[in-house]
């Protein structure tokens, strides 16, 4: 049955993981064209060098939502067409450019997010969600409960095998891997992780005075 550990990891608090992540691929969204290039070119090396095989599961996860959007705004944003024999069927100038910026972005955050999953692996991504709920604790919310069932899910999605079904996990057949051990770490935030919150707050409040 899954139980509560402490988690002693000299490196940031998995909460906080989660925030740097969710904080940079917001302002991602933000960044022009020439600094998304170098952050797309950036968090794709960091991607193959420190997580290539969950890399590559994403992005085969995602490829129909990849091609699915770069042909979205390259056939229905209006401006240029690129084959004018085609007219209104063919795509444009305008939306090519802002389909490729889109994919950079979504490829950005795919890399990230691969990094953020091969450094912090399933239990500590739950630990991660535990600490973010808390304030949902107050109005009633048990949050243990909730990151347990999650990480039991999360378990059953990796170890199942390829090409397995939802509908077979909801027949019950998850019954068959019989017991299964996990822990929830939980620990406090350390001195370390409270000077890296501030220290992104700051970066935000330049980035919002950038902007503007």
């Amino acid at each position: 049955m899954p139980s509560v550990a402490s988690l002693r990891n000299p490196m940031l608090h998995p909460t906080v993981r989660l925030i740097v992540w969710g904080v940079m691929a917001a302002l991602v969204q933000w960044l022009p064209l020439s600094g998304l290039s170098l952050a797309c070119a950036a968090g794709l090396a960091a991607g193959v060098r420190l997580a290539p095989k969950r890399l590559g599961l994403l992005l085969k996860r995602t490829r129909w939502l990849i091609v699915s959007l770069v042909l979205l705004f390259a056939l229905a944003t209006p401006g240029r067409y690129l084959l004018p024999a085609l007219g209104s069927l063919g795509p444009t100038a305008e939306g090519v450019r802002l389909g490729c910026e889109h994919l950079m972005r979504l490829l950005f955050v795919l890399a990230i997010l691969a990094v953020l999953l091969q450094a912090t692996g399933v239990e500590g991504l739950v630990a991660g969600l535990h600490g973010l709920m808390r304030p949902l604790s107050w109005l009633g919310l048990d949050r243990g409960r909730v990151a347990v069932r999650l990480m039991l899910v999360m378990h059953y999605v990796e170890q199942s095998p390829p090409g397995r079904h939802w509908r077979e996990w909801l027949q019950g057949d998850m019954a068959e891997s019989g017991m299964v051990g996990l822990s929830l770490q939980v620990s406090p935030l350390r001195a370390g992780d409270f000077a890296v919150l501030a220290g992104l707050t700051l970066v935000i409040a330049a980035f919002i005075g950038a902007v503007a």
